[in-house]
């Protein structure tokens, strides 16, 4: 992963690493440029802390590289839940009780 420091020089951070080992850089560039945490205002401060924390979020162990995390819901679902795209599916809930009845579904659902 590229960052850009506080003076303007780009580096690479190594992305095969160890959570902790990332976090011993992270903490190594934070003291390396110290006197920028008197400058908070600065565009140049903000991208280089937001990139560091960018590196540190976004981790992911060696054997769960490549895999989809199940604890994220997409889009879609997302915007299905929120009332913003409607799902395609009904709820059985929500079915009038002729409607139960055509799919089989007999006597009262409550």
């Amino acid at each position: 992963m590229k960052i850009q420091l506080p003076n303007g020089e780009k580096i690479n951070l190594d992305e095969n690493l160890s959570l902790e080992e990332k976090n011993e850089i992270v903490q190594n560039l934070v003291e390396a440029h110290y006197p920028t945490r008197t400058n908070w205002d600065s565009n140049s401060t903000r991208f280089f802390l937001d990139g560091l924390a960018n590196y540190l979020v976004w981790h992911k162990d060696s054997e769960n590289k490549n895999k989809q995390d199940k604890e994220v819901l997409s889009i879609k679902r997302v915007e299905e839940m929120e009332g913003k795209r409607k799902a395609r599916s009904i709820p059985f809930s929500s079915l009038s009780e002729i409607q139960r009845e055509e799919l089989g579904f007999e006597g009262d659902s409550n």
